[in-house]
């Protein structure tokens, strides 16, 4: 009030303006109030009795830190005692330093070296564990005899019924049928025994992680995979029988053995090929006994001079009369070509590979046939060129020099002739075939004909 009041005085001199303008006002200054007294202090309230309670009451309950015994002055925590491990020591530091109030901890603790306390936790551990696994046990036996059930139920369902027999086409697939169904039984077990125990996200995870094992074994295993699914659907389809004279990629020979991973070959020579079963399925199969007819073919020449039409008659004539030679495909005879040296005949032929052997009845008929041409004076040229060399000197051709005198042809065997005109059918590659097939346990191919 007292500024307010000096205040309006000057603004009323500077109002009134006469005769005082150089004239200097003092204008009193008020007096100052009297200083407020200080307020009263209040006492600091120390949390250190309630943070060593606090942590005391923390170290008690980690295991550990039991022996871990904290003082707090000012908010400085010193732990003193001791810890079982160098990590316990950290440990209990850190849980000092996150408590509210905290401003410092001197952690001057003692690793524990004694065998009793290092024991003690290790036996109550054990004991634990014991006493867990005696709980547990009544309901692990429940699991397992749930599991136990059913994998006997699925090997007493494939073992002891015919069921899977009359559905399989061959005992391969029969086999691979009930051990499918063997492998459910199994999972289903596996499950509910999971569903006991409470573990249904562990079986999860293991069934999470056999899939991805998996597929890592079945990139590093194509191959022996391919051949496997190959066998089966070969074994279904069976494009070939055993002793089946067959040519696959190039190798002729007769079907031994059909396994899970290739398909064994007897070649002619007597000699053992396998074949993947996986390039077997994509392959072309030339299967010579699929039909017991087989036709033959080979080539003759006639001289130009020869009378084509007779001995045209007579091959054909001699082809109806070798033992082997079906009349029904009858045989053939054509003329194919002219070449520069001959007129080119084709002889056809079909051999019942049953009751004869083809090779022998084509060589019995190639024999025929040359030698009736031979009786008949038919000349079978050969391609020749002739050659003229004119002596330098007098240009007189030089004399041919005499013919080298051929030695007397043996005296026929009879024994060797009759083997010769033999077309019966030569078993020994079969027998061979047989002997190895008896042998064998793998086999995927069934007795009889090719089902495809």
């Amino acid at each position: 009030m007292k500024a307010v009041r000096a205040l309006a005085m000057a603004l009323a001199i500077a109002l009134c303006g006469g005769g005082v303008a150089h004239a200097q006002e003092i204008i009193p200054i008020p007096k100052a109030e009297k200083a407020a007294a200080p307020a009263e202090a209040l006492p600091l309230a120390s949390p250190d009795g309630e943070i060593a309670e606090r942590l005391t009451g923390i170290y008690a309950q980690v295991e550990g830190l039991e022996g871990v015994r904290p003082k707090v002055v000012g908010g400085v925590v010193t732990l003193e005692g001791s810890a079982l491990t160098a990590a316990d020591k950290a440990k209990a530091q850190a849980i000092a330093e996150r408590l509210a109030g905290v401003v410092s901890v001197e952690n001057e603790l003692a690793i524990e070296h004694r065998v009793s306390a290092r024991l003690n936790p290790l036996v109550d551990k054990t004991r634990e564990i014991g006493r867990s696994i005696l709980e547990f046990l009544p309901l692990l036996l429940v699991a397992l005899a749930v599991f136990a059930g059913f994998w006997s139920a699925g090997r007493l369902l494939t073992r002891t019924t015919s069921l899977f027999r009359k559905i399989a086409p061959n005992p391969f697939i029969e086999a691979l049928i009930e051990q499918v169904i063997r492998l459910g039984f199994i999972l289903v077990g596996l499950v509910a025994a999971m569903s006991i125990l409470g573990a249904t996200a562990l079986l999860g995870s293991v069934l999470g992680a056999a899939g991805l094992f998996g597929l890592a074994v079945g990139f590093a295993v194509r191959d022996t995979i391919e051949n496997y699914i190959a066998s089966i659907l070969l074994s279904i389809r069976q494009p070939f029988a055993p002793n089946d004279h067959v040519l696959i990629e190039g190798y002729e020979g007769k079907i031994t053995v059909l396994n899970s991973r290739a398909t064994v070959i007897t070649t002619f020579d007597g000699s053992e090929v396998r074949i993947p079963n996986a390039t077997v399925y994509k392959a072309n199969i030339t299967n010579f006994s699929r039909s017991p007819e087989r036709r033959f073919q080979f080539e003759i020449g006639v001289g130009y001079e020869d009378d084509l039409t007779y001995a045209l008659a007579l091959a054909l004539s001699t082809v109806k009369g070798v033992e082997g030679v079906l009349e029904q495909p009858g045989p053939s005879v054509v003329v194919d070509r002219l070449d520069a040296y001959a007129v080119v005949v084709k002889v056809f032929g079909w051999a019942d590979q049953v009751q004869s052997d083809f090779g022998k009845v084509k060589s019995e008929t190639i024999r025929q046939v040359k030698e009736a041409f031979q009786r008949a004076d038919i000349s079978i040229p050969e391609p020749i060129q002739n050659v003229r060399r004119i002596d330098e000197t007098d240009g007189a051709a030089p004399a041919h020099p005499p013919a080298t005198p051929q030695p007397a042809a043996p005296q026929p065997i009879e024994a060797a002739l009759k083997e010769i005109r033999d077309t019966a059918p030569d078993d020994t590659l079969t027998r061979k075939v047989s002997a190895i097939r008896e042998t064998s346990d793998t086999d995927l191919l069934s007795e009889g004909k090719p089902t495809e």
